[in-house]
């Protein structure tokens, strides 16, 4: 197995091809172009958080290196559309099913840290 840094090569509109190390993390890139070379993300998995079937939040890693902002590694959460009128057993089953949710952010947060730990930015 190379032990050579993985590289990807991205085609953006302001600066024409951009290559650049990818983390390992990285699920690739399926479009290679990206419009602004500032839009360049890597993203890592996407973790669907369904306690009981109930789509509470997504998250994956992410970073942006060229950002403006932070080029940190980070995890994107999307909170669901839990809107909705429940019956007083409905708001027990939101809440136990809310509790489980925040154990999995948890996990994530922790693979997050160690990752960070581990020297990978």
């Amino acid at each position: 197995m190379s032990t050579e840094p993985r590289t990807v090569t991205l085609h953006t509109s302001d600066h024409g091809d951009v290559t650049l190390p990818e983390p390992s993390w990285c699920v690739g890139h399926p479009d290679q172009r990206a419009e602004y070379k500032v839009d360049v993300s890597h993203d890592g998995p996407e973790h669907v958080i369904a306690p009981g079937g109930r789509e509470t939040f997504t998250a994956f890693l992410t970073q942006a290196p060229f950002s403006d902002v932070d080029r940190s590694i980070g995890l994107h959460v999307e909170v669901a559309d839990l809107t909705g009128t429940c019956t007083p057993d409905e708001v027990e089953q939101l809440a136990d099913d809310l509790v489980e949710s925040v154990e999995q952010l948890r996990v994530l947060g922790r693979q997050l840290a160690d990752l960070l730990d581990g020297g990978e930015r």
